[in-house]
């Protein structure tokens, strides 16, 4: 759970405003494409457009580049399954354009533009700044992506770690000490 101050949530809420906008352009970008020529453009081809938009639009790319290219790779994977259902016949529909209420989260697919302090218990976010972080377990490998949500008033991070090391499930029937039971 993320305690962010009244301008630091003001931040993040124009992060999240500003990786739609991106979202909803590269969209139309891709359907523009699809429905005209019918080629594909790739996420990477989307990837390249980015470095001409800091010109044009440095607001966009004010958070860094790779909470961007964790957006196009939202939009690349919402592309992935449309092309699927074309190949198999099913009813495509296009992606769908992500309206302000619809649009709650931003990722980081890499560990490039935030970093965690455990000991601090603060997640720093190019951008927003040092946010108090109240931490429930600690991490158990090497944090490579965040993801950050808003749900209502509240805003909650999740660190998706590597190198954490396999719990067997017990057997069937067995008692847990999870579970109590």
């Amino acid at each position: 759970m993320l305690a962010p101050t009244a301008g630091q949530a003001d931040r993040l809420g124009r992060l999240l405003d500003a990786q739609r906008e991106l979202y909803n352009a590269a969209l139309e970008e891709r359907r523009g494409a699809w429905r005209w020529e019918r080629r594909r453009v790739s996420r990477y081809d989307q990837y390249r457009t980015l470095t001409g938009l800091r010109e044009v639009r440095p607001d966009i790319l004010a958070w860094g580049v790779t909470v961007c290219r964790g957006t196009l790779s939202r939009l690349n994977e919402a592309f992935d399954g449309f092309y699927r259902r074309c190949q198999t016949g099913a009813a495509p529909g296009f992606p769908r354009f992500q309206a302000e209420g619809r649009w709650d989260s931003v990722s980081w697919p890499d560990s490039t533009g935030w970093k965690l302090d455990e000991g601090a218990k603060r997640l720093y976010v190019q951008g927003v700044g040092q946010l108090k972080v109240r931490l429930h377990r600690r991490l158990g490998g090497t944090p490579k992506t965040a993801t950050v949500r808003r749900e209502g008033r509240k805003w909650r991070v999740t660190v998706f770690c590597a190198g954490v090391a396999a719990r067997p499930c017990p057997p069937p029937g067995a008692r847990s000490a999870l579970t109590g039971g």
